[in-house]
């Protein structure tokens, strides 16, 4: 078959509907980053710190270590996706390599050896960061470019979209129960350092159990997968593809969105436990409440969301979902702040938990929104320079989202310093006195400042024009260019 003659086969193979079989087998994917990231930012530092005895600062160097590699990593991990050349296809061999690193790293992160302490356990500990988050990122960048492939019409992307959220929270709240509810819920609870290893094994095997269905499907849908683009020779070939990818306006658009929008998140999660203990004065007990119901919103956000998108733009929607996050964000705040919000105790604690559930649902939602919207882009971008680049894509958003969040995580660091808390701040609020001109800063940082980022990302989606007509209109001229090339042929 010629290259052409594949290309419209592939084409004609896209149009037609894909079967339930194959969107639920592509959202199992979801199980292996959900289940591997989520449980590693919830108790990783714990045990590194309190179970492991390493020294806080080398333990967040260690982490910071992987996350940094891994950014520089993502876009020549989508490149050499988009690349590649395989009977396989060009997703699955970078999909079925990561398994294995992917299980061995969580196994081995969470049953370090007791011999190991100082520099050594740093050095260790740092390579096992870089490897699994390198792992993960082998996997979750292909899994994701093959998400643009696996169909052309707009609404099953989004039905696409909206399932492997659901299979990716659901990993992160398997881990979570797993974790609180049955390998941790003994006397010793998370100090039982024996249960880690256990537990990551679990982990480890729900990983593998997702990829490998992720996997299966890949191969057996591999003939609606497009071609490889040429291969690159040189750096230079490789910062022009990054050029062209800016040159696009959509991408630049859903980019800038990103970055903004993680930034904002970064400052208000990176601030939670300082404004919920501090400023809103909740003990222990009602900051888990708070903080397990914005994650239970985000698995909330799967039936939310597709339900939107089945109604509205894939651009309405995820301004919708920033739109209520700023305004969860602000408005407790703001109301506190004018002396409208003047509730204490259990019951500021239950209404802090309705809104923070609420935030995570319609974060849920916008997440899936711009995950849609990445296949689109892709076709634009076909449109406009003749390839396609949805690896490289996934790859950009995935360093801006890290980026970003890092950004925000600086940033409330230097905000923290300059609100000038005591030293004991952060902890039980009791003790600790506090003026209140600093606590007032603090709720305005957390609340409105990260919501003003939010904001400015709804004005940066407002940029974004590609609609059902205008994604028709896309899909049908590169079809009239394929046809048009193997007549030519």
């Amino acid at each position: 078959m010629s290259d052409f003659a594949g290309k419209i086969a592939a084409a004609a193979e896209r149009a037609r509907p894909l079967p339930l079989r194959y969107k639920l087998g592509f959202a199992a994917g979801g199980l292996v980053d959900g289940t591997a990231l989520h449980p590693l930012n919830i108790f990783l530092l714990f045990y590194l710190t309190s179970v492991a005895g390493m020294a806080p600062g080398l333990a967040g160097a260690a982490i910071a270590a992987g996350l940094v590699v891994d950014a520089i990593a993502d876009p020549l991990i989508g490149s050499a996706s988009d690349h590649c050349r395989s009977r396989l296809g060009r997703r699955l061999p970078f999909m079925l390599g990561s398994l294995l690193p992917i299980a061995l790293g969580l196994m081995l992160l969470f049953s370090l050896p007791r011999s190991l302490d100082g520099a050594a356990l740093f050095v260790w500990v740092a390579f096992l960061s870089v490897a699994l988050r390198v792992s993960v990122s082998l996997f979750l960048l292909p899994v994701t470019a093959l998400g643009a492939e696996l169909t052309d019409d707009y609404r099953e992307r989004s039905a696409l979209m909206t399932l492997r959220w659901f299979f990716f929270m659901s990993g992160g709240i398997a881990g979570l129960l797993l974790g609180f509810g049955l390998f941790f819920a003994g006397p010793e609870g998370l100090m039982a350092r024996d249960r880690y290893t256990p537990f990551a094994i679990t982990l480890a095997l729900i990983v593998i159990a997702g990829g490998l269905v992720a996997c299966r499907t890949a191969l057996a849908t591999r003939r609606r997968e497009h071609a490889p683009v040429a291969e690159i020779r040189s750096v230079r070939a490789f910062a022009g593809e990054i050029a062209e990818c800016l040159r696009n306006p959509a991408f630049r658009t859903v980019l800038v969105t990103n970055i903004l929008f993680f930034v904002g998140f970064g400052i208000n999660s990176v601030l939670g436990i300082h404004a919920n203990t501090l400023f809103w004065g909740l003990n222990g007990e009602q900051v888990r409440s708070v903080t397990l119901a914005l994650f239970f919103g985000l698995f909330l956000g799967a039936p939310l969301g597709g339900l939107l998108l089945s109604r509205m733009e894939k651009r309405n929607v995820l301004i919708l979902g920033i739109s209520a996050l700023l305004l969860c964000q602000s408005a407790p705040v703001l109301l506190r702040l004018a002396g409208l919000l003047p509730f204490e105790g259990d019951s500021l604690s239950a209404l802090l938990t309705i809104f923070s559930l609420i935030a995570g649902m319609f974060t849920g939602c916008a997440g899936i929104a711009v995950n849609a919207m990445g296949p689109d882009v892709a076709d634009l971008h076909e449109v406009l320079f003749g390839t396609r680049r949805e690896g490289l894509f996934a790859a950009g958003n995935a360093f801006a989202n890290k980026a970003a969040s890092a950004g925000g995580t600086l940033v409330a660091g230097l905000l923290l310093g300059f609100i000038a808390l005591p030293a004991e701040a952060g902890g039980d609020p009791g003790p600790v006195a506090v003026p209140e001109g600093s606590l007032n800063l603090l709720g305005l940082v957390y609340g409105p400042g990260a919501a003003l980022f939010s904001l400015m990302a709804v004005f940066a989606i407002l940029k974004y024009r590609i609609d059902r007509e205008t994604h028709a209109r896309n899909i049908a001229a590169l079809d009239d260019r394929r046809l048009a090339a193997s007549a030519a042929a």
